[in-house]
């Protein structure tokens, strides 16, 4: 089960992909839409080195059947019956990230004595978003299953040729960001197009996640547990409206707008960012 790579773990309410590595107090990284495990890779590969990380694919992605939890407030029951396969009662730090930040912060809500922080990292805030007429149409059945295998072919020619490569990785970036970009941003933001193609389509998820959208109202949960919320200014996937949501709904919240951060900034400000989210959690964890 530890390292880079994932198993199937038994649960309460169903069999859960995750991978688990590292040692010290346990943080659980919940992923976006579409995606799986290995989405946030280097968020845990970073983190591993003080903590316990536990990377599941979210219901609906990955090898995690939907059944695991349709609604964000199952899903994060799930999180918690992970946990406890896991044997990880101590409480844990949560990080929902994009997509994953509504189910991040229900399980927050949820289990309070189980949380020991919450970051939540350029989050979706359902009840804000407009689902983009493609998203609606790939959440077609039948038709999702069309388009999907014809975008991922796509994009692995996109990735064998260096010239579409390169366009595709700029077109992920900010103009700032684009101004610096290196050798290492451009292999963090190719492993990242690379994961998703790693993982099945996981269509049953993002068949689910649009229709959660569709049904969301403002997050009301309340969160005992310390947050901080992290959105580039720059971001235009997540518009950083969706984080100051957050932030008002969550009293006590730290916010912090980062400038010139594309929605990707968690791999095109790894060096500034992640150390930041640790230096988060190792200040509310116990000595």
């Amino acid at each position: 089960m530890r390292g880079h790579a994932a198993s199937t773990v038994a649960t309460a309410v169903g069999p859960i992909e995750v991978a688990v590595y590292g040692q010290g107090p346990a943080v659980l990284l919940v992923h976006g839409l579409p995606g799986s495990w290995r989405q946030l890779l280097p968020l845990a590969d970073d983190l591993a080195a003080d903590h316990t990380v536990v990377l599941p694919s979210r219901p609906g992605y990955g090898a995690t059947p939907l059944r695991c939890g349709r609604t964000y407030g199952e899903q994060a029951a799930a999180y918690a019956a992970l946990l406890d396969a896991l044997n990880l009662h101590a409480g844990a730090a949560v990080v929902g990230v994009s997509g994953g930040g509504p189910s991040a912060a229900a399980f927050a809500a949820a289990f309070p004595d189980r949380t020991t922080a919450l970051v939540l990292a350029c989050p979706l805030a359902p009840d804000r978003i407009r689902i983009p007429p493609a998203m609606r149409v790939a959440a077609l059945r039948g038709v999702g299953e069309v388009l999907s295998a014809a975008a991922r072919a796509r994009r692995r020619r996109q990735l064998a040729r260096p010239e579409e490569r390169e366009r595709l990785i700029r077109d992920e970036l900010s103009p700032s960001e684009q101004a610096r970009l290196d050798d290492a941003m451009r292999a963090e933001v190719e492993r990242f197009f690379r994961s998703h193609l790693d993982a099945p389509p996981g269509l049953p998820g993002l068949r689910n996640d649009v229709a959660q959208a569709r049904a969301a109202r403002p997050f009301a949960g309340t969160v005992a547990a310390p947050t901080l919320v992290l959105h580039g200014d720059a971001d235009t996937v997540v518009p950083a409206d969706h984080a100051r949501a957050y932030a008002a709904a969550i009293p006590g919240a730290v916010i912090e707008i980062l400038d010139g951060a594309s929605h990707g900034f968690l791999l095109t400000r790894r060096a500034e960012v992640v150390p930041r989210i640790a230096r988060f959690l190792t200040q509310r964890e116990p000595a």
